[in-house]
């Protein structure tokens, strides 16, 4: 997209997130190294508190099956570097959730990905028709240092809650204490980058003790 820009060529009609700075281009962060592609032995499951109480796994095939949409969105880091009119492209979050529903009661899921890596984020954000799980960026496969073969993408929340190399979720019930990564040091439960939820001190309910993942 072209926008009018100023001396640092941050575009002069956006706005960001409170606290955010533009960058041109997103930083490659990552908890562990890059994983080794491993095609054969790929899938993504959805456990937990599902509706008919069964965990479901999809292989690859099936989630290539899956309708792609394409979402421009902004890239928000709570380190505050904000990345604008990021191309990507996948199924929606909200797709796969039909295929694996939630028990009715459910309203916090822990996404997981490679290498432990977990971010807890709500049901009602991953059902937002702009959270997909990209599997492209600008029009070409995911590079494996931005997530490959997908990665979560919620442009409303702050970037740890959409994990690269993601592999699924399970669904918390209300009584759960389960923490992602970053939530079980410090960082805020839902993390929405408007409201500049970085911390958990900035949590309305109390927070419960942490679990093992």
């Amino acid at each position: 997209m072209d926008h009018a820009r100023d001396a640092a060529g941050a575009p002069l009609e956006r706005v960001l997130p409170p606290g955010q700075h533009w960058r041109a281009e997103p930083d490659v962060m990552h908890y562990g190294p890059v994983p080794r592609p491993r095609p054969d032995r790929w899938s993504f499951t959805v456990g937990g508190a599902t509706v008919d109480g069964v965990e479901h796994v999809f292989d690859w095939e099936t989630m290539a099956r899956l309708e792609v949409r394409e979402v421009v969105a902004d890239m928000h880091c709570a380190t505050r570097w904000s990345a604008l009119d990021q191309r990507w492209a996948g199924p929606r979050a909200s797709d796969v959730i039909e295929l694996a529903p939630p028990a009715p009661h459910v309203r916090e899921l822990l996404v997981f990905a490679e290498f432990g890596y977990a971010a807890n984020v709500a049901v009602d954000d991953l059902l937002s028709p702009r959270t997909v799980l990209a599997t492209h960026l600008d029009g070409e496969p995911l590079p494996r240092d931005r997530g490959a073969p997908m990665r979560l993408i919620v442009p409303h929340l702050y970037t740890w809650k959409g994990p690269k190399w993601v592999r699924g979720w399970n669904y918390l019930t209300d009584e759960s204490m389960h923490l992602g990564f970053w939530e079980q040091r410090g960082y805020h439960r839902r993390g929405d980058a408007w409201r500049q939820e970085r911390y958990a001190y900035q949590e309305v309910s109390p927070r419960p003790v942490p679990q093992d993942l």
